[in-house]
This record gives structure tokens, C-alpha cells and sequence, in this order.
């Protein structure tokens, strides 16, 4: 209960990147909770340089003592501190106590010294001994870190020289040695690190048969030769098991052996994984190991079987329950990836019914607002067509007036035209074809002549019915008031060709001024084309 308190106690300060690091960590190392954050934090979190400064010989070690010597020092600066603050205010009392500082490191029975009275008030006074210490604490300092950068100089050039070996190809020289010397019937050896064999290990998991071998050891002969009997060989190929072997003249088998606690080489240990507790991360742990005596080949081959079945027969139930969970977990995040994926594509489907839908909502806004549009257009058209139609009505209407009412004045001179001597004698072609024969006073304008032509509509419809829309009485119609007529025709001779626009003119005049006079032929042209 006090090591999961403690546990507990170290996680919660950590941020979720520092325990997945840290779960990398140990699965890797199988390092316990404190060690690990402490290697951890010393390489800045940085899971791989955690890793293989982890490896290094004596570097947990180094680290454990430079934390208790981190941990003395402050307490002896502690201690330092309240002394001088305790300290009194005559030269006497200070010597004194910075005396009874220094043996306090080195009195095994000494105790805590009783605070003089009144020393509250009293200021602590200027120390001389640090300063004439501090320059040969420095030249210490600087000495070891001179040594520090040699070593490490010394030791690049080494690797330079002769190269990093890869793992992978460690491995396979391992494997070559053993086929050399024992035949190409042996375990299937695992290529890759012990830390690659651990993930893979949990990963699927499987047990790790870890070898680690020792060329210069007395059993290494028998030991090869029952690693490559055909009984041990059928036994570790089964699927269940990773055989990684490696000589402990390499790091990483070295530090194996250094992790597991072995002391006799060959050797072989059997790894699990284990059962995760709460709030740790699921590692693999040491399960058994080996122990063997002299004996012959068949026989270490017959003990090694006998060991690797015995071993997994004792955690099958544990094994079979951890697979259970791991299947159990995994059908849960498959259950939930499905379910997420289901909700996606329905998320999806119900935002592309949503669009669809305000697709179709703007569509239709879109077309009842054109519609309107166009029905307020059609609208104005037809009002405007209307109010053109009764424009046209009404300008018909004072046009017909006028005529009616230009014909009732023509009646009225036609008497003196008739009786005057000297007037002249007009042939007339209308424009639809018609001649007319008239006889014009000489004083007459030529207006007086347009008058005629263009009552000759109404004066055709007088001279039958005798009655006009305005009643019977011809002489009481009057032209509208502020009606402006216009002529759509004009008067031209053909022979010359004259045409006649000057209405102002004497019709005397008018002829005169063309050789005319007093008879002419006079053609009424339109001035616009006729609309179909």
C-alpha cells in the first residue's frame, strides 16, 4: 500500500507526454517507477537518450549518488544558513560559530545548539571563509569538467574508429557464430534489440526466452550443443515464444544480465508479461530462470524443455485471462471505432440532408422571388401597355374630334370658294388612292388644303349617315381644348417635284412660285410607313 502511494504520489506531477515516455520507458528498461522518472528527467524526457544512458555502466548508479550528495549538500547549507542566523553580533561569536559550522560536518555527537537569547534583533555579520574557499572549489569544478570532455572526446573517436554496431547486425553475428559451430539447426533468434523484442513481446503476447552467452565459459559447448537438439528447437518454435540470445560481451546483453540478476553464464530466463496495476503501465517481468549444473547435451536439452513447458503451464491461466482482456479490448475499440465510424457517416448524412435541404430552401426562395419579380413586370408591362392604349384612345378620340370639327368650318367657306372667280382648280390623290377634284380660293393657305385632305374620312362618313357621334348638328362641334394636331402626310407635286410643308403660304403663291397656277395635281405621301 505504501509503494502504490508512493506510485500514485510520483504520476500525478507527471503531464501525459512524460507518462507515455515514461510507459516507454519501462517497458524497455523494467526499471521501477522512481529510477526511471529520475533517468528520465535527467536527459530532459527524451525517451531514447533515457534509454541508453540507462545502459551505461554505473550511470543509474552515479545518478542515485549524485541525488543523495545533491540532497547532503543542501541540508548542510541549511544547517549553515540557521547557524548564521543565529549567529551573534561580536567578531568572537562569529569566528565561534563558523568554527562550530565547519566541525558540525564531523561531530558525530553534536546536537542542536540552543538559540542564544535575543538573537532575533541581532544582524548576522560578513563571513570571510567562503571567499577563500570559493577559488579552489572552482579549479575543482573546472578540473573535472576538463576530464569530462576528454573522456567523452576520447570515447567518440573511439566509435569513430571502429563504428556503432547495429543490434540487428549483433544479432546476426550471433547467429552466424552459433551456426559455425553448432549447426544451422537451432531456435528461430529474434532480430532486433532486447527493447524490440519487449514490444513485440506485449504486443502480441508472448514469452521472451532470453540467452545470454558466454563463449568463455565452461558449459558454453554443452549449452550450444542442447540449444541446437532437435527436441529444444521443436519446442521454441512454437509461436508463443521469441527467442532473443546475445554474448555478454555486448551492451545490451550485459545490461540484461545486469537487469535479470544472472551470475552463471549460458544462461537462460524466461520473461512474461504481467498484469497491469492501477495507474502503471503493463511490463514484462522475469518469470524464471534456469538453473543448471554439469551435465551432458541431451540431458540440458531434456532439463530446458522440461523448464520452458513447466513455465507456461504455471501462467497459462494467467496468460489465457491477460489474452482474454487484451481481445476484450480490443473488441471494445473496435465496437467504438465502428461506433465512431457509424456516427461520422451519420453526421455526415444528416449534414448533407441539411445542405440539401437549404440547397433547395434557397432554390425555391430564389424562383418565388423571380416569379415575383417577373409577375410585378408583367405587371407594370401590362399597366404601361394600358395607359399606352388609353393614351392612344384618347389622342384618337381629339383627333376624330378635330376632324369633325375641321369639317364644319370647311363647310362653312365652301360657299364663298364656290362663288369666287378666280380660284384654282386642285386634283387631289389621297393616300389610299382615291382622286378628289376641288376648287380653292386663291386666297386660301395651303393649310386650308391639308384641312381638307384630312377630313375626307369623316366627310365620306357625314355625307352618308348625315349624323356625326356628337350629334346631329354638324355646326356645334368645337375642336378639343389644347389639342395639337398632327399631319402624318405631306403635299407633293410630281411634276415638278415640289413638296409643299410651308402650310403658312398662299395657295396663290405656292403654285405660282412652280409654274401651277391655277391648276395642279397634288399627291398626299405619307410621312411615316404604314405598321403591319
Amino acid at each position: 500500500m505504501a509503494d502504490q502511494h508512493t506510485n500514485d504520489k510520483v504520476l500525478e506531477g507527471l503531464s501525459d507526454s512524460q507518462r507515455q515516455s515514461l510507459h516507454e520507458f519501462s517497458q524497455v528498461t523494467n526499471a521501477n517507477l522512481e529510477l526511471a522518472v529520475r533517468v528520465l528527467a535527467s536527459r530532459q524526457w527524451n525517451t531514447q537518450q533515457a534509454i541508453q544512458m540507462y545502459y551505461e555502466p554505473g550511470y543509474a548508479d552515479a545518478l542515485q549518488k549524485t541525488d543523495d550528495a545533491q540532497e547532503a549538500e543542501k541540508d548542510v547549507s541549511e544547517g549553515l544558513r540557521r547557524r548564521g542566523v543565529e549567529a551573534s553580533g561580536s567578531g568572537r561569536d562569529t569566528q565561534s560559530n563558523v568554527r562550530g559550522a565547519e566541525s558540525s560536518g564531523h561531530n558525530a555527537e553534536g546536537g542542536s545548539r540552543r538559540k542564544p537569547e535575543g538573537s532575533a534583533s541581532r544582524r548576522p555579520q560578513f563571513a570571510i571563509t567562503p571567499l577563500l574557499v570559493w577559488p579552489f572549489v572552482l579549479m575543482l569544478r573546472l578540473a573535472m569538467l576538463a576530464a569530462s570532455t576528454l573522456l567523452r572526446i576520447l570515447g567518440i573517436q573511439r566509435i569513430a574508429s571502429s563504428g556503432v554496431p547495429n543490434q540487428t547486425t549483433i544479432t546476426n553475428d550471433f547467429e552466424h557464430y552459433f551456426e559455425a559451430h553448432y549447426g544451422l539447426e537451432h531456435p528461430p533468434f529474434f532480430h532486433g534489440t532486447l527493447a524490440d523484442a519487449r514490444t513485440a513481446a506485449l504486443r502480441d503476447q508472448k514469452y521472451i526466452v532470453m540467452v545470454l552467452w558466454s563463449k568463455e565459459h565452461d558449459d558454453a559447448d554443452v549449452f550450444g550443443r542442447a540449444l541446437a537438439h532437435p527436441d529444444v528447437v521443436a519446442c521454441l518454435t512454437q509461436p508463443q515464444f521469441i527467442v532473443w540470445a546475445d554474448d555478454l560481451t555486448q551492451l545490451d546483453a550485459y545490461a540484461a544480465a545486469s537487469d535479470s540478476g544472472a551470475t552463471h553464464f549460458p544462461s537462460i530466463s524466461v520473461l512474461g508479461p504481467r498484469a497491469a496495476s492501477a495507474g502503471l503501465p503493463t511490463r514484462l517481468e522475469l518469470v524464471a530462470r534456469m538453473r543448471n549444473g554439469p551435465q551432458t547435451a541431451n540431458a540440458m536439452a531434456q532439463s530446458l524443455v522440461s523448464f520452458v513447458t513447466r513455465v507456461v503451464a504455471s501462467r497459462d491461466s494467467m496468460t489465457r485471462a491477460m489474452q482474454r482482456e487484451q481481445d476484450e479490448r480490443d473488441a471494445e475499440r473496435r465496437l467504438r471505432a465502428q461506433q465512431n465510424a457509424a456516427y461520422e457517416a451519420s453526421l455526415a448524412r444528416d449534414q448533407e440532408r441539411d445542405r440539401e435541404q437549404r440547397e433547395q430552401s434557397a432554390r425555391a426562395r430564389e424562383q418565388e422571388i423571380k416569379a415575383r419579380e417577373e409577375e410585378i413586370k408583367a405587371k407594370e408591362e401590362q399597366d404601361a401597355e394600358e395607359r399606352r392604349r388609353r393614351e392612344e384612345q384618347a389622342v384618337d378620340e381629339q383627333r376624330t374630334q378635330w376632324r369633325w370639327a375641321k369639317l364644319a368650318q370647311i363647310h362653312k367657306e365652301n360657299a364663298t370658294e364656290l362663288a369666287s372667280a378666280d380660284a384654282a382648280k386642285l386634283s387631289l390623290r389621297l393616300e389610299n388612292g382615291r382622286r378628289i377634284v376641288h376648287s380653292f380660293a386663291r386666297d386660301s393657305t395651303m393649310q386650308r388644303v391639308f384641312d381638307f385632305v384630312e377630313t375626307r374620312d369623316v366627310a365620306d362618313e357625314w355625307a352618308t349617315k348625315g349624323v356625326t357621334p356628337y350629334g346631329s348638328d354638324l355646326a356645334q362641334i368645337t375642336a378639343p381644348a389644347g389639342y395639337t394636331h398632327t399631319y402624318e402626310f405631306a403635299l407633293v407635286s410630281q411634276f415638278p417635284r415640289v413638296v409643299f410643308d410651308d402650310r403658312r403660304a398662299t395657295l396663290h403663291n405656292a403654285l405660282s412660285a412652280c409654274g401651277l397656277w391655277p391648276s395642279a395635281v397634288l399627291i398626299a405621301e405619307p410621312l411615316f410607313e404604314p405598321e403591319d
